[in-house]
């Protein structure tokens, strides 16, 4: 894989917000040859539960080349925004995640994180106004839900579109419609029992090639989630002999599980889904593989009441 060009930024808020939020500008390599140009798009990325902001480097360098290549598509330039209490964010806000969200994870915290960066203005974070941007929102399962409850904050982020791959979002609660929950059960339970805890690095690499969904991925995508997605464990900081210098997932089981009780994964992330698509184009993208409810959630989200731009199946993990 190529070297792209990493620029990190940092949008400290506090005390009036108790999270730092973190973000990834990207920059082609010099070998692409890829001319930046004033009048293309800022990709605006946000990642899936459990994952980091690193998670889309293959994605943008793919992007990248074909920007290269084209005639017609123009990339000015590429961020990516961390959630609050994944990968090295977490680590970073790890004593303010304790204090105020140690059992409790909404979505809309990750839409909040992502509303400061691009509302940072030209004197912090990544010195842009990004309200002089054609912006491109691009979000993959809980990213979806996020982008679009961004909409409830001000000043207002004004995408020109949103792409929404996998989006992770579920039916509204009715009475009559036991089925809403059944996604968010299924995803709660895993999440108590998956295994979050290794020795070593060599250990969580093996054991996580072994194992699903993490099997089927990219080989590339494995070794940024083994960089970047896991942190030292927290007991490495106990006295000997009680210390533990193994490794453990950044995102904790408590606020991954308090993110599928979140109503922001319901009623209010449709419901800003659904008043968006009336709004921007939303291309909503499928894999082949997908492993949770895929006929039910494709059903929902090509509801011809909602007004997708486009549906795409794509092959793809």
């Amino acid at each position: 894989m190529s070297e792209l060009i990493k620029t990190i930024f940092k949008v400290d808020n506090r005390p009036a917000d108790p999270l730092q939020v973190l973000a990834t500008r990207y920059d082609p390599p010099p070998a692409l040859n890829c001319v930046r140009r004033d009048n293309g798009y800022t990709l605006v990325f946000l990642h899936a539960t459990g994952m980091h902001k690193e998670t889309w480097e293959v994605t943008i360098e793919r992007l990248y080349k074909l920007a290269a290549s084209s005639q017609n598509f123009f990339i000015q330039d590429i961020f990516s925004i961390e959630c609050p209490n994944h990968g090295e964010s977490a680590v970073l806000n790890q004593e303010a995640l304790k204090k105020y969200f140690e059992n409790n994870w909404p979505t809309r915290e990750y839409s909040r994180a992502a509303h400061a960066f691009l509302n940072a203005g030209r004197s912090r974070g990544a010195m842009v106004d990004f309200s002089k941007r054609t912006l491109i929102g691009i979000g993959h399962s809980s990213g979806v839900p996020a982008l679009c409850l961004m909409r409830e904050y001000s000043p207002r982020i004004q995408f020109s579109a949103i792409i929404a791959i996998e989006p992770g979002l579920s039916e509204m609660k009715t009475r009559n419609n036991p089925r809403a929950d059944v996604v968010r059960q299924v995803m709660s339970a895993w999440t108590w029992l998956k295994k979050d805890t290794w020795a070593s690095s060599d250990t969580a690499r093996k054991e996580l090639k072994a194992s699903q969904p993490q099997a089927s991925w990219d080989p590339r995508i494995l070794n940024l989630y083994l960089k970047y997605a896991l942190r030292i464990h927290p007991a490495a900081s106990f006295p000997p002999p009680f210390n533990f210098n193994g490794l453990t997932t950044a995102l904790t089981k408590e606020q991954e599980a308090a993110s599928y009780r979140s109503d922001d994964l319901l009623d209010l992330g449709l419901e800003a889904y659904s008043i968006t698509t009336r709004e921007i184009p939303v291309h909503v993208v499928w894999a082949t593989m997908s492993e949770v409810a895929k006929c039910l959630k494709i059903d929902l989200w090509a509801d011809v009441l909602r007004l997708l731009l486009g549906l795409k199946v794509l092959d793809i993990w």
